[in-house]
C-alpha cells in the first residue's frame, strides 16, 4: 500500500512523514496541482491525497481509471468544484475532511469582525500612506456587545462562531434550511434570510458553495443591508458578487467586508512557495480600501487543521484501500 499526496504545503510536510512512520505506509508528495496533465506522477500508487479549489475535471477521472486508481481523498471540506458524476462513472470513490477544525475558521470570522468593528484598517491607512501615528476621531469603532449578528449557516463552523460571538456579548440570529433541533438558548433562527440582511450589524457566511447560493449576495441584498453592516466571508467566494460587492463598498451601501474566499481562485493562490506579484485588479482594489480585510484563504490556517487534514485524509485513503466504507465517503 503506497499513497501520493498533491499540493503538499511546506507545513504540511512533518504531519506527513510521522503518518508514514506511524502507520508504516509508503506516502509520498510532490508541491504538484492535481490536473489531468500532471496525474501521471501518480502511476502505480493506490491512493491520492489533494488540496486544492481548482476544478477536479471528468479528464481527470477518465486518466484515473486508465491508471486503475479508485481513490481520491481531499483535505478540505467543500466539493463543490469536483465533477461528482464523472468520479462515479469511473469507479473513484471521494472522501472529505468535514470537520478538521470548525474552531480555527470560527476565530478567523470573528477575527476579521474585530478588526473591521474596531476600524483597524483606518489606523494602518493612516500610519502606512500618511506616515502618521496619532488618535483621530475616525478610528472610533463599535463593541461586539453592541451588535446584532446574523450567522447564515448553522454547521459545525457556523456554531463554533456563534460560540464566540455570544461570548463576546453579541445579539446572535441565523439561518439555515436545515436548522439545528436545539439552539442552546445562544441564538434565534428567523424564518427569512431578508431578516438577516436587513437586522445584522455583522453578517457571517457559514454555508458550502451550491447552485442555489452563486451570487446570493448581489446588490439587491447589499440595499437591504444597513449602511453600517459588516459582511464577512470566509466560506465561499461564488457566493459574493464581487463587482456588486466592490460597488456596495465604494458607495457606502455597506460599511465593510471580511473577504478570505474570492471567485476564480487560481492553483497559484495556493502555492506556498509562490513570489509572483499580485495582479488580480480586484484584489489589488480590496487591498487598498480600509474598510477591507482582503486574505488569501487562509482562514482554515491552524497547526490543529493542518494535522487534522492529512491525518484524516490518509486514514480515509487506508480505510477504502482496506476495503472497508470510510465514514468521509462523499459520492
Amino acid at each position: 500500500m503506497k499513497f501520493i499526496v498533491y499540493n503538499v504545503r511546506d507545513d504540511e510536510i512533518p504531519f506527513i512523514e510521522k503518518w508514514g512512520k506511524d502507520h508504516k505506509i509508503e506516502v509520498k508528495y510532490t508541491t504538484t496541482t492535481l490536473t489531468q496533465e500532471t496525474v501521471q506522477e501518480a502511476a502505480g500508487f493506490d491512493g491520492v491525497s489533494c488540496l486544492q479549489t481548482i476544478p477536479y475535471s471528468k479528464e481527470l477521472f477518465d486518466a484515473f481509471k486508465k491508471m486503475g486508481i479508485k481513490y481520491l481523498s481531499l483535505r478540505n471540506v467543500g466539493v463543490d468544484n469536483v465533477d461528482l458524476a464523472a468520479a462515479k462513472g469511473n469507479g473513484v470513490q471521494i472522501t472529505n475532511v468535514p470537520a478538521y477544525s470548525p474552531e480555527s475558521i470560527a476565530e478567523f470570522a470573528v477575527t476579521m469582525a474585530l478588526y473591521l468593528s474596531r476600524r483597524v484598517g483606518y489606523m494602518k491607512q493612516q500610519l502606512d500612506q500618511n506616515h502618521q501615528f496619532h488618535f483621530s476621531p475616525n478610528f472610533m469603532g463599535r463593541l461586539i456587545s453592541d451588535q446584532t449578528v446574523g450567522i447564515i449557516g448553522t454547521g459545525r463552523i457556523g456554531r463554533e462562531a456563534i460560540k464566540l460571538f455570544k461570548g463576546l456579548g453579541a445579539n446572535v440570529i441565523a439561518y439555515d434550511k436545515y436548522p439545528q433541533k436545539s439552539t442552546n438558548g445562544q441564538f434565534v433562527y428567523v424564518k427569512d434570510l431578508a431578516d438577516i440582511y436587513t437586522k445584522s450589524d455583522i453578517i457571517s457566511i457559514h454555508m458550502p458553495a451550491t447552485d442555489d447560493n452563486y451570487h446570493q449576495f448581489n446588490h439587491e441584498v447589499f440595499e437591504q443591508m444597513k449602511d453600517t453592516a459588516l459582511l464577512i466571508n470566509t466560506a465561499r467566494g461564488s457566493i459574493v458578487d464581487t463587482n456588486d460587492l466592490m460597488y456596495a463598498l465604494q458607495s457606502g451601501e455597506i460599511a465593510g467586508a471580511g473577504i478570505d474566499t474570492i471567485e476564480a481562485e487560481t492553483a497559484d493562490l495556493q502555492d506556498s512557495r509562490s513570489t509572483k506579484q499580485v495582479s488580480d485588479p480586484d484584489v489589488l482594489k480590496f487591498s487598498m480600501m480600509p474598510n477591507v480585510l482582503i486574505t488569501p484563504h487562509s482562514a482554515f490556517h491552524t497547526s490543529e487543521s493542518v494535522r487534522n487534514m492529512i491525518d484524516i485524509s490518509l486514514s480515509n485513503l487506508m480505510t477504502m484501500v482496506n476495503g472497508e466504507k470510510p465514514k468521509d465517503l462523499v459520492n
